[in-house]
């Protein structure tokens, strides 16, 4: 009955996030909607095939054809959503004339999970070697899922991270407007930023956070004495351990909330001293924001006359939960305007009315 209410939830978050994207149509969300009905329904026939025409074979022949099915079935699954998810406007420039040398900004950070998982692949098939007994086979089974989870993951990021840098390249290669600054001016511009920040107070506060959890403390150890199995003793102890676990979460996720503006100061310090304005989005401080996305979109644009003078762009964004419905924060990317910038604001507002027609746009 709770994946059922937590399904349920999430479908009515999702939709009510989606319906809020300027890319929102009728037509679009029911083709949508018809593409990922057939391609599950696929994808059940297909598996069901792959069980009756193994089902008098040996075991192993079984599941080896069975997880390359499962595999590569939901792959296909992925790919065609995903073609079929993303509106004409939202497309990507992906052709990349012969001269261009593609970027790899998105992609370093899918190796990073690649190592990071085979690394846990090689722990877990240590530990199941090491391992007597029953506790063996659960530490292999967590491998096998792990391994699975990498199958079908590594290569959705990785075709999703390639589409990225080829955007930005593209980006780059032709750009509405390209501004450089100088040492001065960057140093300026970051020691703005990190007093901004610390000006700000943080988002997390631990003593706030205690009280807000506090009923969801209660409302956990209710649920855990009248649901759960076991003895009193171990239902207590689970209790204290899933509030032991939440409180961990939050306090180490608000000491870095804490020291966020020292981090990002020393990432903007590091990132090129330069701003890519283009037909498919922003790239400025090391980080690449698209106008019009499925996740993410421009809300407005205008000039923030705080001294040093920049331009201001407001995004929402949505922010997947698998807990409850989806997310919709804001997100504001300051972009420094150099001397002699102003010249280029009205082309940029030009072609961003063309790109965001739903935008507010406010810049000359």
């Amino acid at each position: 009955m709770y994946p059922v209410a937590l399904a349920l939830l999430g479908a009515a978050g999702a939709w009510l996030a989606w319906r809020r994207n300027p890319l929102y149509s009728a037509a679009s969300t029911l083709r949508l909607l018809g593409v990922v009905v057939l391609s599950v329904a696929a994808l059940m026939l297909v598996i069901m095939a792959g069980v009756d025409l193994t089902n008098h074979r040996s075991a192993p022949v079984m599941l080896t054809t069975l997880l390359t099915v499962v595999i590569l079935g939901t792959l296909a699954m992925i790919y065609i959503i995903q073609v079929a998810s993303i509106p004409k406007a939202a497309q990507l420039t992906t052709v990349l004339p012969p001269s261009a040398k593609l970027l790899n900004l998105h992609r370093l950070k899918v190796y990073v999970w690649a190592k990071a998982l085979a690394l846990l692949l090689g722990v877990c098939a240590v530990l199941g070697s090491l391992s007597p007994g029953a506790a063996k086979y659960v530490i292999f089974s967590c491998g096998a899922l792990v391994f699975l989870l990498t199958a079908i993951l590594l290569p959705v990021m990785y075709l999703s991270a390639l589409k990225y840098d080829r955007s930005l390249t593209a980006l780059e290669y032709d750009p509405w407007v390209h501004w450089r600054y100088s040492p001065e001016q960057w140093k300026q511009w970051t020691d703005a930023q990190l007093a901004r920040m610390r000006a700000t107070p943080p988002a997390l506060i631990l003593k706030r956070e205690l009280r807000r959890l506090s009923w969801m403390f209660a409302m956990l150890v209710a649920g855990v004495l009248i649901f759960s199995r076991g003895s009193l003793v171990e239902r207590i102890v689970y209790a204290i351990a899933c509030c032991c676990g939440i409180f961990l979460a939050v306090a180490v996720s608000s000491l870095f909330d804490h020291r966020a503006p020292d981090r990002i100061h020393a990432d903007l310090v590091k990132s090129a001293a330069e701003a890519y304005f283009g037909a498919d989005g922003l790239f400025c401080e090391g980080a690449y924001t698209l106008w019009l996305g499925l996740n993410v979109y421009l809300m407005s644009a205008c000039i923030d006359e705080r001294p040093p003078r920049s331009l201001l762009f407001k995004f929402e964004k949505i922010v997947l939960n698998p807990y409850g419905p989806n997310q919709v924060v804001s997100l504001e990317r300051h972009v420094l305007v150099p001397e002699g910038g102003e010249s280029d604001l009205a082309r940029l507002q030009r072609e961003l009315k063309i790109r965001c027609p739903k935008a507010r746009i406010a810049l000359v």
